[in-house]
């Protein structure tokens, strides 16, 4: 194995992910080369330079290990695999959540704001108040309660002036 070989999988090797004949054919380079030794060392030091900073989530997130990795070999992922990452369960959920509630909102908020000619006001009820117990006796319990309740009944009340 070269060194232009070894140098690519240096990362991979740090992190063991290489099958066993690449893993064996890298360790049998760096114990000949000083070079590759040196960069395979640096690799393990930043590693754990960056564990170390991360050290309360006891593990390097995934998205930092692949962002690395992609920059450091000049990958750039492809249009598909960008369209796949925006649609995983993490993002359309939310997004549907709030495409339902906007259409929601857009089929029963327009009709909740303005409500059509059903509004009752309290001109209603006193219409409606007055219409009941206009004939009503003064011996009827709704006339009294009317007469009790209103400002006719306070002032005819003896010593209320």
């Amino acid at each position: 194995m070269t060194c232009n070989d070894c140098r690519p999988l240096l990362t991979d090797y740090a992190h063991h992910e290489l099958d066993d004949a690449q893993d064996a054919r890298v360790f049998e380079h760096l114990q000949e080369c000083a070079q590759c030794r040196a960069a395979a060392q640096a690799e393990a030091d930043l590693t754990d330079s960056i564990r170390y900073a991360y050290s309360d989530d006891l593990e390097m997130p995934q998205s930092i290990v692949a962002n690395v990795r992609m920059a450091m070999r000049g990958y750039s992922p492809s249009l598909l695999e960008r369209a796949r990452a925006a649609l995983r369960p993490a993002f359309i959920a939310p997004a549907a959540a709030v495409v339902l509630i906007v259409a929601g909102a857009l089929r029963y908020g327009p009709g909740m704001l303005h409500p059509a000619s059903s509004q009752l006001s309290s001109s209603y009820f006193v219409r409606q108040h007055v219409a009941q117990t206009l004939g009503s006796p003064a011996s009827d319990r709704s006339w009294s309660a009317y007469v009790l309740t209103s400002e006719n009944a306070r002032s005819a009340q003896p010593g209320a002036q």
